[in-house]
């Protein structure tokens, strides 16, 4: 039997939207150097932490090696952070009333994102939703990144929860792969402007409105 004690989410495209500012940032750079492209064409990026992106990017429009790992990566991040920063930020729709649900639940909360941790902390703040988490786990605390398991593994041995309390909450195939693989249930989430597929999670609901309504029927399917 089952007893969810804690929750983990991912950050870009589950805390908020900003999965579209990073891809139009991403399309903005490659054009710059030469690559044109479209939003869609790029979106298999998504949920994967930095080198493994630059690594998918490389071979996919054959980047040649003149053009360092360093610089695909900071040019990219400029654009981005300019944009990002420049933007008043939102938390996902009902996100707010789902932490709240939570934490009357008495749940454990973590995010685990394949981000720096310099960026979820300023994520978080700019939501105002920091006091909610009790954990933040980035990308740079593992060797392998997403889709591989170790951050979530990272993550429950920090919760210190067994493997079967935890719930993990995704919207993209590497992090939901990355879930499943750590052995967690999975949900995936589907409240972004990007479409991605999270038909191999667990769950799936169209935003947090959804998981509100269905979260007890949920919780008590997995016992």
């Amino acid at each position: 039997m089952k007893t969810i004690k804690g929750i983990l989410f991912d950050c870009d495209g589950v805390l908020l939207d900003s999965e579209a500012i990073y891809l139009n940032a991403l399309v903005q750079y490659l054009a710059s150097i030469g690559y044109p492209t479209a939003i869609e064409e790029v979106t298999f990026v998504l949920g994967k932490p930095m080198k493994r992106i630059v690594a998918d990017l490389r071979t996919h429009f054959n980047i040649p090696q003149a053009l360092s790992d360093q610089q695909l990566i900071d040019g990219q991040r400029a654009i981005f952070r300019a944009q990002f920063n420049a933007m008043q930020l939102q938390p996902m729709n009902g996100l707010v009333d789902f932490l709240n649900l939570c934490r009357q639940k008495g749940y454990r909360l973590a995010i685990v994102s394949s981000s720096d941790l310099s960026y979820i902390e300023d994520v978080v703040k700019r939501l105002k939703i920091q006091d909610y988490f009790d954990l933040l786990i980035s990308g740079q605390m593992i060797e392998h990144g997403k889709p591989s398991p170790d951050i979530y593994l990272l993550a429950q041995q920090q919760m210190a929860l067994p493997t079967d309390s935890l719930l993990v909450i995704e919207d993209s195939p590497a992090g939901i792969q990355a879930g499943k693989a750590a052995g967690l249930t999975t949900i995936g989430y589907k409240g972004s402007i990007i479409d991605q597929d999270t038909s191999k999670a667990d769950y799936q609901v169209s935003d947090y409105h959804e998981l509100i309504k269905q979260f007890d029927s949920l919780i008590k399917q997995l016992h």
